[in-house]
């Protein structure tokens, strides 16, 4: 099941976003991602069900691909590394390696959606920036907090 926002902004043409996982988690980074930077065209969230098949699931992405491309190419973020939405990917870009149509970005989480649409007008963003986005997020709250302290 696929969840999308089209258009554009400004009528400028930007990379396209599908944000891929099994189950909902998609979806949810896509909403929450509003709260930030409200409807966002060309971006798209692909849900695999329990109940998908995982060759339909693949027709599913490419068709998420031609409705989120404007010629600038798409960025795909998975929520898993060889889990069926990045194993989907894989076939999809594994005909044309070579090509920089379509990127490919796992373990996806809400910091590194943010970091795309911060940067997606001018996309001065390299990929691993965006990666790099992701593991800052990833902290030890208490330990930050503590540390942070006056000794």
């Amino acid at each position: 099941m696929c969840y999308t926002i089209c258009g554009y902004i400004g009528g400028i043409e930007m990379k396209g976003i599908i944000i891929t996982s099994h189950g909902p988690m998609a979806q949810g980074i896509l909403e929450t991602s509003k709260l930030f930077f409200g409807e966002q065209p060309q971006m798209k969230a692909c849900c695999l069900e329990a109940t998908d098949n995982p060759d339909d699931f693949v027709e599913t992405l490419k068709a998420a691909i031609d409705e989120v491309d404007s010629g600038e190419g798409v960025v795909v973020f998975c929520d898993l590394l060889f889990g069926s939405p990045c194993n989907c990917m894989a076939r999809i870009i594994g005909a044309d390696l070579q090509s920089d149509r379509i990127q490919v970005i796992t373990g996806v989480n809400l910091a590194m959606i943010l970091q795309i649409l911060a940067v997606r007008e001018s996309m001065d963003s390299e990929v691993e920036e965006l990666i790099n986005a992701g593991k800052d997020g990833i902290v030890d709250l208490k330990a930050t907090l503590l540390a942070s302290m006056p000794q």
